[in-house]
């Protein structure tokens, strides 16, 4: 019924609690988890599966294909199998055990693209009690109908950076709704990398609540990691010298 597709590469020790807490989720019956790994070298994806215990299906790409073709690799998954629906679950988040049967619940009263991870970086307006109606989504941890896959497939352009914003504006000229979870049933654990350069710019999931107690561990793990290494969120000496001297200025 429902595909959910980890995408994968580098990072293991999110990885780690990426699968382990997956391997928790409750699936209706004929879901499958598939976990694509984007040439990964720094470590055993097949075996980190088996360690976790994720029932999975493993696809490994020859070479890195990048975000773009791979979220167009899984869309073509989708449309190739019966499930009726997708789930994209980034390699550095963790889903609560119910995440995939409230997609399905929203999805049979709302048609258009919803996310189950409410982020601060998209604001949104209330819909209801459950749903806000957003502009735009990042792509991770999106849940799609068939529908929404084939009309994404036939119409969204392709460009080397940005699939997530590309497929927003399609749905937006199309008059397709896109909204998020008020609370998020997904969460995100990466604090560094590409987009998680600066305290205070840090991706996080509006409402999430752990049900489990390896999502505990991930969101410990997490913490410890940023308090551990705070100071390499830090802005350079010399900037860090002009802050102080404009508070100085503002308290005069």
């Amino acid at each position: 019924m429902v595909l959910v597709a980890i995408s994968v590469h580098e990072r293991g020790a999110l990885v780690r609690h990426c699968f382990a807490t997956a391997a928790e989720m409750e699936l209706p019956a004929g879901s499958e988890i598939v976990v694509f790994d984007d040439a990964s070298q720094t470590f055993d994806v097949p075996a980190l599966i088996a360690e976790t215990g994720l029932a999975c299906t493993y696809v490994r790409m020859d070479q890195t294909v990048g975000v773009t073709r791979m979220v167009r690799l899984i869309w073509e998954r989708l449309l190739e199998s019966k499930h009726s629906h997708l789930l994209f679950l980034d390699s550095d988040m963790v889903p609560n055990r119910d995440a995939v049967s409230v997609g399905v619940r929203l999805s049979q009263r709302f048609s258009g693209l919803i996310s189950l991870y409410n982020s601060i970086a998209h604001p949104g307006d209330a819909m209801d009690d459950e749903l806000l109606r957003k502009d735009t989504v990042g792509n991770a941890a999106t849940f799609w109908s068939r529908e929404l896959v084939t009309l994404a497939v036939e119409t969204v352009s392709t460009r080397p950076w940005g699939i997530d914003f590309a497929y927003c504006d399609a749905f937006r000229v199309r008059g397709v709704p896109i909204a998020a979870t008020v609370q998020s049933r997904v969460q995100h654990i990466g604090i560094f990398g590409l987009h998680n350069h600066e305290f205070g710019a840090l991706e996080h999931g509006l409402g999430f609540v752990p049900d489990s107690l390896t999502q505990w561990e991930a969101i410990g793990y997490v913490y410890n990691e940023l308090m551990t290494r705070q100071r390499d969120f830090l802005l350079p000496a010399s900037k860090r010298d002009l802050v102080s001297r404009l508070r100085r200025l503002l308290r005069r």
